[in-house]
């Protein structure tokens, strides 16, 4: 009932392990890893692109500087089954519009924490999807 209002279970409350096939040491793999039980037994296996971080312009100024700007990230996700049999292929994408800071260093910052929260925003889509899978 909680999940048609918009609610969902905390994805920390329950366990979940899976086996990270292809590069291990990419700043999104290391973020999930972070959000998987180590001590429970695998179930599904998983395949992660390198992300893809975009900046577009969204507006400028009557000078021609940027006033706002999109960041997005992307990551291509396939699961498969402990008998590797595909069980979801799917490219998880995510973005955010942002005013630019007159400071070049607070852009900066601020575009990295921008990052950092897309990331975990698909990390959380990908474990509600992969709850979902493990439970089926």
């Amino acid at each position: 009932m909680l999940s048609s209002c918009g609610f969902h279970a905390p994805y920390k409350s329950q366990d979940i392990n899976v086996n990270i096939i292809g590069n291990t040491s990419n700043e999104f793999v290391t973020a999930l890893s972070s959000h998987l039980n180590k001590d429970t037994g695998a179930t599904l296996n998983i395949k992660i692109s390198d992300e893809t971080k975009t900046k577009k312009n969204a507006s400028f100024d009557s000078s021609g500087n940027v006033k706002s700007y999109t960041l997005g990230i992307s990551v291509d996700v396939e699961v498969l089954d402990s008998y590797n049999t595909l069980i979801m292929k799917e490219q998880l994408f995510t973005s955010s519009h942002h005013t630019a800071m007159s400071s070049t260093q607070a852009d900066t910052l601020q575009s990295e924490e921008a990052y950092s929260n897309l990331r975990e925003t698909i990390i959380k889509k990908l474990l509600r999807r992969l709850h979902r899978l493990n439970e089926s």
